[in-house]
């Protein structure tokens, strides 16, 4: 019900100019740079844990190692008027000691709803740069906990129970953005024509920002490259 007030909440903000918006930003992230060889995580002082193996995900890349996955692209300085009501709509999981997902986008005032999966205790630690946000434990399948971060970027999450455990919502003025996935591809649907600034964010590799134009009825390919 949550996520269908959302949706009815954006459209009334969003109004009629925004309801008609068709065009669209599309692409892959792609790697240029050496093989990336991820090493296996060392999970063995939690009996639970241990019970599954996992590759570090820091730079995850596709399966030719050519394109890059969790990568945040964003429009920076979107229409005026966009905005979406602060729901607590953004979910973060720990499964498999492990943030599920490990990046995400939302909007200013959005609420972060955390559950916890797993059976052990985790504890949730959020960073704001080297700013402490909040620090919360969540005991095994407990009820999902609501935190407010009132922070306007990057918010870094990671369990001191489990050091390896690293997660971030990255923070905007709209719903104008996307994560890339496994293979790399992305795509913001929706955005009205306009000239806009993009802006691809990795927890490692860094940001870069180019300039794109955003026609009806014809996806963008803004070519972003990390290395």
């Amino acid at each position: 019900m949550k996520k269908l007030n959302l949706v009815i909440g954006l459209a009334g903000v969003l109004g009629a100019s925004a309801a008609l918006a068709n065009g669209s930003v599309k692409g892959t992230i792609s790697y240029a740079g050496p093989p990336v060889k991820a090493e296996m995580l060392k999970r063995k002082g939690d009996a639970f844990c241990a019970k599954k193996d996992f590759a570090d995900e820091t730079v995850q890349l596709s399966k030719d190692g050519k394109a890059l996955a969790n990568v945040l692209v964003r429009i920076t300085n979107p229409p005026a008027g966009m905005k979406a009501p602060p729901e607590p709509v953004v979910v973060v999981d720990q499964e498999d000691c492990m943030y599920r997902p490990r990046v995400q986008g939302a909007v200013d005032g959005q609420k972060i709803e955390f559950k916890n999966s797993d059976q052990t205790m985790h504890n949730v630690h959020a960073f704001s740069g080297t700013k402490t946000l909040f620090n919360a434990p969540q005991q095994p399948k407990a009820a999902p906990m609501d935190k407010e971060p009132k922070a306007s970027d990057v918010v870094k999450l990671q369990c001191d129970v489990h050091p390896w455990m690293r997660g971030y919502v990255v923070y905007g003025k709209t719903p104008l953005f996307a994560v890339s996935k496994a293979d790399g591809t992305f795509e913001i649907k929706d955005v009205p024509a306009g000239k806009y600034t993009l802006e691809a964010w990795h927890e490692k590799l860094g940001s870069q920002k180019i300039d794109v134009t955003v026609e009806d009825n014809k996806p963008v390919d803004p070519k972003i490259t990390f290395k």
